[in-house]
C-alpha cells in the first residue's frame, strides 16, 4: 500500500484559544495517521514491539499553508518514500474540503531495538513492503539542525507523566507543544510558515528541559537540554 489516507474533523480538544488546530495537535494527528496506516497493513506498534522493534522518529519538517478550524472537515494522505541511509522517509499531506493542500509534512525515522534503543539496519524493514529500498532525492531530504550555544536561556520545562509514551520517554509530539510555548515574544504559532525539529536525545521521566530561544530576522531558533545532554533543535520561520 503506496498510499494511506484518512479523513476527520478537527476535534475540539486539538484546536487552541484563535479555533485553530494546535502546532502540537498538527503533530500527534502525523503520528496517530502513520500508525493507522501500519496497522492496516497488520504491523502496527504491538506487532513490531512484539518482534523486538520499535520506530523513533529522528527529524520532522512542518510547511504551514494554514492551520484549520475547529470542525473543519480535512483529508491527511501518507505516503513512504523511501530512505537517506538508516532513515526512512514518509510525507504527510493535509487537505481540505476542496482540496487545496494545507500543511504538508516530512519526517524521518529509524528502526531500533526495543529494549537498548540501538538503531537496527533498514533490511530488517523491508521484508513488510511498506518502505522500499531506494534513496529519497537529495532536495527532499532534511538537514539535521545543529545546536546554536549563543541563544539566551528561556527557561525550564518540567516533564510529566503525561508528557510520556509507550517507549517511556516524552512523545515527539510534545516537542511541538513545548516549541510554541516557548516562541519568543511575539510570535504566535500562527504566524509560523515552517518548523524544522531535529529530535536527538530522548528525554526521560522526571527530567527538565532547559530550553534556548531566539527570534531574528523572522527566523527562530530553539534548543533543549536535558541530563543527559542534548534534547532537541528547531528552527522556524514566520
Amino acid at each position: 500500500m503506496d498510499e494511506y489516507s484518512r479523513s476527520l474533523r478537527i476535534p475540539v480538544y486539538d484546536v487552541g484559544p484563535k479555533n485553530l488546530l494546535k502546532f502540537g495537535s498538527a503533530l500527534r494527528l502525523v503520528q496517530e495517521t502513520s500508525e493507522q496506516h501500519l496497522n492496516v497493513l497488520h504491523i502496527g506498534y504491538e506487532a513490531y514491539r512484539a518482534e523486538g522493534f520499535v520506530f523513533f522518529i529522528i527529524s520532522t519538517r512542518v510547511k504551514l499553508l494554514r492551520l484549520p478550524e475547529h470542525g473543519e472537515p480535512v483529508t491527511v494522505k501518507t505516503h513512504p518514500r523511501g530512505r537517506g541511509g538508516a532513515q526512512f522517509y514518509r510525507d504527510f499531506k493535509f487537505y481540505d474540503a476542496d482540496r487545496n493542500l494545507i500543511i504538508d509534512v516530512m519526517q524521518t525515522t529509524v528502526l531500533a531495538d526495543a529494549e537498548t534503543h540501538k538503531v537496527q539496519l533498514p533490511q530488517n524493514l523491508y521484508k513488510y513492503g511498506v518502505f522500499k529500498d531506494y534513496p529519497v532525492e537529495k532536495e527532499e531530504r532534511i538537514s539535521r539542525i545543529g545546536v546554536n550555544r549563543e541563544l539566551p536561556f528561556a527557561g525550564e520545562r518540567q516533564v510529566y507523566y503525561s508528557d510520556l509514551d509507550a517507549n517511556g520517554h516524552v512523545n515527539n509530539s510534545v516537542y511541538g507543544d513545548i516549541f510554541v510555548d516557548f516562541l519568543p515574544g511575539g510570535v504566535k504559532e500562527e504566524s509560523l510558515k515552517e518548523v524544522c525539529i531535529t529530535y536527538i536525545n530522548e528525554t526521560e521521566p522526571g527530567d527538565k528541559l532547559k530550553i534556548y530561544s531566539e527570534e531574528k530576522n523572522g527566523r527562530v531558533s530553539m534548543y533543549g537540554v536535558n541530563k543527559n545532554g542534548n534534547s532537541f533543535a528547531a528552527t522556524a520561520m514566520f
